[in-house]
């Protein structure tokens, strides 16, 4: 038998169950399968060369791709990394926010990996240190706790970004400017990476406000006067919250609301502030919104605005 015999038959010695095997593996895994998996699968290094040249699968780094059972997003990316980096690699970053559950947009790709393994994917940004606590998941993959993983993209994002991160978890209620401390905290010390960039951040959402535009709303209503609190909790009868209010003066029964610059809302958000606004209004609050933009251009204006609110209650 020729050699290129011997090449074709070995292509084609892979049973209908190997194929079988390996493509239940793929569905569970984005899609995605390593070498070793095939090759338990009973697939031969030409065998996958073969289906590599034909098409039907794509070699992504030290990953392969079954195109037929690949799809994009979030899980496919993971498994792509994790076979890329390596099986006790943890990911981190925006991606692992995500699959944790907090809808944080960037692209950026992290993991964590202290034993300096190089990366098969050079988009991905290697952590080199000790691994941190991980979700359990049933499907195989590590992922960092969702606060580990923002704090991870808080450090190792340009300088701009990370404060948009910020004001997007302060916003929309992820962490607290007490979780930042915490975060601070368990990062400082000597050698420690980006410890200055997280007390800049610390500053910044050190007033108590949910972003920057809060704060400085906030600095536009000591200005105007009244009695004002940050982050006011509406309740009913029995306790249940209503509604938590970026800032309240209850004696008036005044709410501002303020959109920051950061992000916009997705529409599920949209809807449940426009919804939560009319339940505020038909139990007699008046209810004013700011944008950042009106906050910045036009501080006058919006202090004359929430002085004619305050005259009219």
């Amino acid at each position: 038998m020729t050699k290129t015999a011997r090449h074709i038959r070995h292509a084609r010695d892979v049973s209908a169950a190997d194929l079988e095997m390996l493509s239940a593996i793929a569905e569970h895994q984005a899609g995605v399968v390593s070498r070793a998996q095939a090759h338990d699968a009973g697939f031969t290094d030409f065998a996958i060369r073969t289906r590599v040249a034909s098409g039907a699968w794509q070699r992504v780094g030290r990953a392969l791709v079954l195109r037929g059972l690949a799809f994009t997003g979030d899980l496919h990316m993971a498994w792509l990394i994790t076979f890329n980096v390596s099986s006790d690699a943890v990911i981190s970053g925006p991606l692992a926010v995500r699959l944790g559950g907090w809808n944080l947009p960037g692209p950026e790709l992290m993991a964590i990996e202290q034993h300096h393994r190089r990366s098969g994917l050079t988009s991905v940004r290697l952590l080199r240190r000790e691994a941190p606590s991980v979700v359990p998941r049933r499907d195989g993959l590590r992922l960092a706790v969702r606060g580990e993983a923002l704090a991870d993209t808080l450090v190792n994002s340009p300088l701009a970004r990370s404060e948009q991160v910020l004001d997007l978890a302060l916003q929309r209620r992820w962490i607290s400017a007490a979780d930042v401390d915490l975060i601070v905290s368990r990062r400082s010390g000597r050698g420690r990476r980006g410890v200055s960039r997280l007390r800049h951040l610390q500053r910044r959402a050190a007033s108590g406000s949910k972003s920057e535009a809060e704060q400085r709303m906030g600095q536009l209503l000591k200005r105007a006067g009244g009695s004002w609190i940050a982050n006011y909790v509406i309740r009913d009868r029995d306790g249940t919250t209503l509604a938590e209010l970026d800032f309240a003066d209850p004696g008036r029964h005044i709410a501002i609301e303020v959109d920051g610059r950061a992000f916009h809302s997705d529409s599920e958000a949209f809807e449940h502030d426009r919804k939560r606004q009319n339940l505020l209004v038909l139990a007699g609050w008046t209810v004013l919104r700011f944008t950042w933009e009106r906050i910045i251009a036009d501080p006058e204006g919006v202090i004359a605005e929430v002085i004619a609110a305050m005259a009219r209650a």
